[in-house]
This record gives structure tokens, C-alpha cells and sequence, in this order.
């Protein structure tokens, strides 16, 4: 299920469901802003839609839960 905004947040819970996670040192995600971009919009930070994108990121996270309830395998250190 695609997002009109949040995309980005939906994708990083979605993937720490599926695989571990680990630190590094350095950055591994940019943010770039511009005078032009969606979340620089009022819907964007309308209550009501960002409210209802949360829900669904929750929702998304809890069915991939459901199909994979086992812990992912751990990486080879």
C-alpha cells in the first residue's frame, strides 16, 4: 500500500520487522530539504492525515508480524 507522504518512515519500520538492524558511525540516511517538497505542505502536517498515515505504517508493521512472527536471523559478525 503506497503512501502520499511517509513513505520513507513506512519503508524503515517495514524493514526492521523483517531484519536486525545495526549501528555504524557514520550517516547512512540524508535529508534533503527543498523550498518544494511535501512535507513542507500543510497536508503534510495536517493532524487528522498524519494520524491516519501513522495508523497505517502501524498497521503494515503489525501484518508483516502476523506473516513472520519468528525472529529474523542474526548477521554474521
Amino acid at each position: 500500500m503506497a503512501l502520499p507522504t511517509s513513505e520513507d518512515t513506512g519503508l524503515l519500520f517495514a524493514l526492521s520487522i523483517m531484519s536486525r538492524g545495526y549501528f555504524i558511525a557514520e550517516p547512512g540516511l540524508l535529508y534533503r530539504k527543498w523550498p518544494g517538497q511535501i512535507t513542507g505542505q500543510d497536508t503534510h502536517t495536517d493532524a487528522r492525515q498524519r494520524t491516519e498515515r501513522e495508523r497505517i505504517i502501524q498497521a503494515r508493521a503489525e501484518a508483516l508480524l502476523a506473516m513472520f512472527p519468528t525472529e529474523p536471523p542474526r548477521l554474521s559478525e
